[in-house]
């Protein structure tokens, strides 16, 4: 995502927020901007192994284990560096570029790599099947996703920010409204392939706020655990969020 905002491919991106910050802290010259919060809730990262892997907890994995990434600068690798931090694991763990959750299966399975890290509710289908063995969750202290844009466009097009946040809290309102459970529980099953238990389960800990609204404390903070990681550069908060809001008048 980052790559297509540096390119120009993206005007706006949806990011997970740890990705995001540390493509602002390690692309500074591209003058990318935090912009808004899609979803407020921390992002639940499931650690998978091989079915039959000795490991009891994530800790076991300290000893240099190898993560299967979707892609270089990932969520699923950035957590993963987290979590070395965050327990002061001895040896920092490597990585392998294999892709989508699909491939990331396949490449623990096939003993490619050790382990890998992807959203909670999504891996229950391959946990069902035995396919992977969940472990444990790495849990960040900020918001899930968030909203990203180069610094130029966020100036230039502050008014149309500022609605498309609207329109997309708007239609979030309908969506979360309790008239509509019915339908909202069938489109997620839908869409997202999830059981009626994952729904719940997906509900439960994903919680949307005013899309207009940044917390620059959390953005701050995830800068600060992330350059202690060893992912970024240090980075004020200020200088990684610009609300349109302000240029707008609104």
């Amino acid at each position: 995502m980052i790559k297509k905002l540096m390119a120009g491919e993206l005007d706006v991106a949806i990011c997970v927020t740890e990705g995001l910050v540390a493509g602002i802290g390690n692309n500074k010259e591209a003058n990318i901007r935090l912009f808004g919060t899609y979803v407020k809730s921390s992002l639940p990262w499931a650690v998978s192994v091989k079915s039959d892997a000795k490991y009891c907890t994530v800790d076991d994995l300290e000893f240099g284990a190898t993560f299967g990434i979707s892609r270089e600068g990932s969520g699923s690798q950035i957590m993963a560096e987290f979590a070395a931090s965050r327990y002061s694991w001895k040896n920092k763990p490597q990585f392998k570029i294999l892709g989508d959750v699909t491939s990331l299966v396949k490449g623990v399975k096939g003993g490619e790599v050790d382990a890998f890290l992807w959203e909670r509710t999504t891996m229950n289908r391959y946990y069902d099947r035995g396919d992977v063995r969940y472990l444990g969750t790495v849990k960040a202290p900020w918001p899930a996703f968030s909203f990203g844009a180069c610094k130029e466009y966020v100036e230039n097009n502050a008014e149309l920010l500022v609605k498309m946040l609207d329109c997309i809290n708007r239609a979030v309102g309908h969506f979360l409204d309790e008239t509509n459970d019915r339908i909202r529980g069938e489109f997620i099953q839908s869409v997202l392939g999830y059981s009626a238990a994952d729904y719940e389960q997906w509900l439960g800990y994903v919680k949307y706020g005013n899309m207009r609204e940044v917390d620059l404390h959390k953005i701050g903070y995830a800068a600060k655990v992330l350059q202690q990681a060893g992912v970024m550069p240090s980075c004020d908060a200020d200088d990684m969020v610009l609300m349109p809001a302000q240029d707008a008048g609104v």
